[in-house]
């Protein structure tokens, strides 16, 4: 896997595209911005009940809610989290692949247009969610009060977890179109689904 920076990103014209098969089919996205934040309202309400089961948790835990908090050095922490957000995802594209990474102020993005299947691309677009965002999620709620030490990692996890909206959308149309068995690629600012004979 290599990753090459391409730098600021300023059109779709800078994105790689890949060699699809004839029948490959492209995922339905929503095409106006309302219709865009009505799916990310879908994808959020089940990231935002689970994070509050984990406050429930700590509650049941603890006793009391006082680890529940947010400060600035959390803030400090996800902004240090937005590189490695996309070595995560880069990894995930595998031996041979050439990833390449765009900064869009605030933030990055990676793509690749080499293939992937449905579980892989679930796990490459989850991966950096979990490593950064629902695992200290867990780490927070199972261990005591410890002040301000509590408050940066419930920070740093919940907007690592909000900061995930784009792939939870992205898992959101691969569960809900993507058949079993078929293969996922991005070619352009667009995304395609194949059956794995198709490519031949």
């Amino acid at each position: 896997m290599k990753i090459i920076y391409k730098g600021f990103f300023k059109d779709n014209s800078q994105l790689p595209i890949g060699v699809l098969p004839k029948n490959a089919v492209k995922f339905k996205t929503p095409d106006t911005l309302y219709k865009q934040i009505a799916v990310s309202v879908i994808t959020f309400i089940p990231a935002g009940l689970l994070v509050a089961l984990f406050v429930l948790g700590a509650y049941l835990l603890h006793g009391d809610t006082s680890t529940v908090g947010f400060n600035g050095w959390g803030m400090a922490v996800v902004l240090l989290t937005f590189i490695p957000h996309e070595i995560l995802h880069a990894i995930c594209f595998g031996k041979g692949a050439e990833v390449e990474l765009y900064a869009r102020p605030p933030a990055f993005f990676v793509t690749c247009v080499k293939p992937l299947s449905k579980a892989r691309f679930i796990f490459m677009s989850m991966l950096p969610n979990l490593v950064f965002g629902w695992i200290p999620l867990l780490i927070w709620m199972l261990l005591p009060y410890h002040g301000g030490a509590s408050h940066m990692l419930f920070t740093a996890s919940v907007f690592a977890i909000l900061l995930g909206g784009g792939d939870y959308m992205n898992v959101f149309y691969t569960l809900q179109q993507q058949p079993n068995g078929s293969m996922q690629q991005i070619s352009g600012i667009n995304s395609y689904w194949f059956m794995p004979e198709e490519k031949r």
